[in-house]
């Protein structure tokens, strides 16, 4: 099984995974990644932004770094829908720009939200 190396750069000092960690395949180290850069950043989000996680193979090559930005939480009002395809999203540019397609075809099939409208069981305030 491959062995990934999660390098943590703070923007002053990289700090290396000595160790590492040995995982089936990217897309496991990807998620793994994505779990370190949570729980680096719980209750430090501002201080952390800047920073990036580099994870690199069994010889030192570069497979992906993952921002500490791109790991924010979407904000409360985007739809659990959107906030998956954004977070699936990788940081190429045809990437993003087919998660802005996905994101605006589901927006074309969410229906309007008009408040107060369309409620079942009639008016509750009437006598």
């Amino acid at each position: 099984m491959p062995r990934y190396f999660f390098n943590l750069n703070d923007g002053q000092k990289i700090i290396p995974d000595l160790e590492g960690t040995e995982l089936p395949d990217d897309d496991c180290a990807r998620a793994h990644a994505a779990q370190v850069v949570r729980e680096l950043a719980r209750n430090r989000e501002e201080r952390t932004r800047s920073w990036r996680l580099a994870v690199c193979d069994a010889h030192g090559t570069l497979c992906f770094e993952l921002p500490f930005a791109s790991m924010d939480e979407p904000t409360p009002r985007t739809p659990p829908v959107i906030s998956f395809m954004i977070d699936d999203a990788s940081l190429s540019p045809a990437s993003l720009r087919d998660a802005v397609e996905r994101v605006r075809m589901t927006l074309l099939n969410f229906p309007p939200s008009h408040a107060g409208e369309g409620r079942e069981g009639g008016d509750l305030g009437a006598g």
